[in-house]
């Protein structure tokens, strides 16, 4: 089945959208990388409850994101794996047309 140009409008307008996401996400997440090496060596070295907790909780802000990255990438999967079989039925429509046209 065929998408119309505004179904394609919006997968591509849904596409930038998750691209966008996934670039501020995936900058936040390297952001909080950064942060939990120093709260770790931090740790490491004054051995407290504070530093712990301190890790902790930039450890679960960690595992969130890199949760809503991975969702991220499953929808741009999905849109971009409806692309494919969409163009490859279009390739196999033309095909079957033209070897039709020279029966």
């Amino acid at each position: 089945m065929f998408k119309s140009n505004n179904s394609d409008q919006n997968d591509s307008k849904s596409v930038e959208d998750i691209e966008k996401l996934i670039n501020e996400n995936s900058s936040e997440h390297q952001l909080l990388l950064e942060s939990f090496k120093e709260s770790m060596n931090l740790f490491a070295t004054e051995r407290s409850m504070d530093t712990c907790l301190q890790s902790l909780n930039i450890s679960i802000q960690l595992a969130s994101i890199r949760s809503t990255l991975m969702e991220l990438y499953k929808s741009y999967s999905r849109i971009l794996e409806n692309e494919v079989s969409r163009l490859r039925k279009i390739c196999q429509d033309n095909t079957h047309e033209t070897d039709s046209m020279k029966k």
